[in-house]
């Protein structure tokens, strides 16, 4: 059955007003949905020719179609749910995660004021609108900024280290010590 057999009293969208309307083809498509689908097969079944009804091939198809049609919108609200959990759950968390690891980094970085290019060490971070800002010398540092990861920088100077290192060799002796006596 053509589709210019159907009068566009019984299936609004095959109005041509929507062509004097402004409306683009593109927004006409978009609003088509598995509902609108089916009343078109139904308007379909209920105008045809009876002396030549619709094949049975051709029927299938359009089943086929229709079935298509409906997997195609669960996968998309699939998609969406999908969407809609990284975003507001996984995606925060794991940069909320990343940013904390970056404490205690030497870090090469674009002083946002003056642009140079300055050092430091980042003590903390601060999230504004699920954007991390990096605090280096009392600034606010975006990763954009930032050009070059170090090392971590624990803080333990030179000399820190040898005494906690002489501490623990004491420890160790005199433990030895009580094993032998």
């Amino acid at each position: 059955m053509d589709s210019s057999q159907i009068k566009w009293e019984t299936v609004p969208w095959l109005n041509n007003e929507t062509q004097s309307s402004g409306k683009s083809s593109k927004e006409i498509n978009k609003g088509l949905g598995k509902d609108d689908f089916l009343k078109l097969l139904l308007t379909e079944l209920k105008y045809q020719d009876p002396i030549e009804p619709v094949k049975d091939k051709e029927f299938i198809s359009q089943m086929a179609n229709f079935s298509a049609l409906e997997q195609m919108t669960n996968l998309n609200s699939s998609f969406n749910n999908l969407s809609a959990s990284l975003n507001s759950g996984i995606l925060p968390g794991l940069v909320m995660q990343q940013s904390i690891a970056m404490v205690g980094r030497e870090v090469v970085y674009a002083d946002p004021k003056s642009g140079e290019s300055s050092t430091g060490i980042i003590s903390g971070v601060v999230f504004r609108d699920g954007v991390p800002y990096y605090l280096i010398d009392d600034k606010e540092i975006t990763v954009g900024e930032i050009s070059k990861l170090g090392a971590v920088n624990v803080g333990y100077s030179d000399a820190l280290l040898e005494q906690i290192l002489a501490t623990l060799l004491k420890i160790q002796n005199s433990m030895s010590l009580g094993e032998d006596g």
